[in-house]
């Protein structure tokens, strides 16, 4: 059993995230002439985020870069932001807004967009046609309540993809039989339980699916069981090999992969700024790799702008046209060059994939996703399902159930019923 002495599973971490270390940084000084007018912005973090000085510093770098651009236009404007763990981001917007310190705008996850709006902490938002034609129809309908109303703007995709260290691997596997023999050959690979980081095994294994249907409480087949249960038989017999360790947390996996002790991990297009800095040229990036059934699943992360309710008729102002700055081709594709971390959420703007191996395995990333957009939209990342399915591959990787018995657990969790988000 390659059980990694690190793996915590969640229900035993006390969350250290639930301190909510929430650090608000002035991006840049009043412009000449005139009083500023300042956009208060909230970020989200998942769950697979530590807000640290690094993070801080590659949020407020992505966000200079949008501020620059918009401050040649409204050269009076400037910002300010704080960071919250998306769990815990609706209790501090309730906390700032009675003391009269409510955001603007919101940048989240299009899940924690439509959250908030369903707990009026977000205004819905009156994007024209134009707009609107601007993004993939599946982006958007992510974003729609059942009324229709919209939650926010897409303005960049998170991509999941696969981080390698070259002095051990000189090329990433492709397939998860590589992956596998990479891993006996004494090549390391880590991952995560956290449930929406290793869906992307579910498509490899041609699940994807059986657990729509799951979702959608359709009559399951016989087949549909079978599409599980290959799935979660992977899991169970790559815990079993020597070189593959599962870790309670995406942190602690790249903690390892960092210090060396992994060759191989599933990584999010945004944690490759801290990669870099620490593995410097060493760190090779690939799409996550297929498998005999079918490509690999991964969830990519639709980042949007949402207007918070409790902003000021001129913040309100501010904050719209940002947004509708923020999804200019030319803004969309200088963010996507730029550190080269996150892929434009304008389906118009090309990536040049020719010029970066990186950028070529985030796009690659993006067409391997749109299979499991539709399990998105119905499997939230706060819903109670997402954990309770991780307790049960925590089960499964240690061995305590078969994954026959996994199956049929896993069907009924999915088929309940969801409850209202909190």
């Amino acid at each position: 059993m390659a059980l990694h002495p690190r793996f915590i599973p969640r229900a035993g971490q006390g969350w250290l995230r639930a301190l909510a270390l929430s650090c608000s940084v002035v991006l840049s000084g009043c412009a000449a002439g005139g009083l500023p007018s300042v956009v208060y912005l909230a970020g989200g973090t998942n769950s697979d985020e530590t807000i640290d000085a690094e993070l801080l510093d590659d949020f407020g770098g992505r966000l200079r870069l949008l501020e620059q651009g918009f401050r040649q236009i409204n050269s009076n404007t400037r910002f300010q932001f704080s960071l919250y763990p998306e769990n815990q981001i609706e209790a501090a917007i309730r906390r700032r807004s009675l003391g009269g310190l409510g955001p603007d705008l919101l940048f989240v996850n299009g899940d924690t967009a439509l959250r908030l709006m369903q707990h009026r902490l977000v205004e819905p938002y009156p994007a024209t046609a134009a707009q609107l034609n601007l993004f993939d129809p599946e982006a958007v309908k992510r974003l729609r309540a059942p009324n229709g109303q919209l939650a926010g703007l897409p303005v960049l995709i998170k991509a999941q993809l696969a981080c390698f260290n070259r002095t051990a691997v000189q090329a990433a596997p492709t397939t998860l039989n590589e992956l596998l023999a990479n891993s006996a050959r004494g090549k390391p690979s880590g991952l995560s339980i956290d449930l929406y980081n290793l869906f992307w095994t579910a498509g490899s294994q041609g699940a994807i699916p059986a657990v729509n249907r799951a979702l959608l409480r359709q009559p399951i087949t016989e087949q549909d069981r079978r599409d599980i249960e290959r799935w979660l038989s992977w899991l169970q017999n790559a815990s079993k090999q020597q070189g593959v360790s599962f870790y309670g947390t995406q942190q602690a996996v790249e903690a390892d992969f960092m210090a060396g002790r992994l060759a191989w991990i599933p990584c999010r297009s945004t944690a490759l700024l801290r990669l870099r800095r620490h593995l410097g040229p060493s760190l090779g990036v690939s799409a996550l790799p297929d498998g005999r059934y079918g490509q690999a699943s991964p969830v990519n992360r639709l980042r949007v702008l949402a207007l918070s309710t409790s902003s000021s008729a001129m913040g309100r102002k501010r904050a719209l046209a940002f947004t509708k700055f923020a999804v200019n081709p030319l803004v969309q594709r200088n963010l996507t060059m730029g550190a080269q971390t996150v892929l434009p959420a304008n389906r118009f703007v090309k990536v040049p994939v020719s010029s970066s191996t990186v950028l070529a395995a985030m796009v690659k990333a993006g067409e391997q996703g749109s299979q499991i957009n539709e399990m998105v939209s119905m499997l939230h990342s706060n819903d109670p399902r997402i954990r309770t399915n991780e307790h049960l591959i925590t089960q499964l990787v240690f061995g305590e159930i078969t994954p026959s018995e996994a199956t049929e657990r896993m069907i009924k969790v999915l088929q309940a019923k969801p409850a209202p988000q909190r």
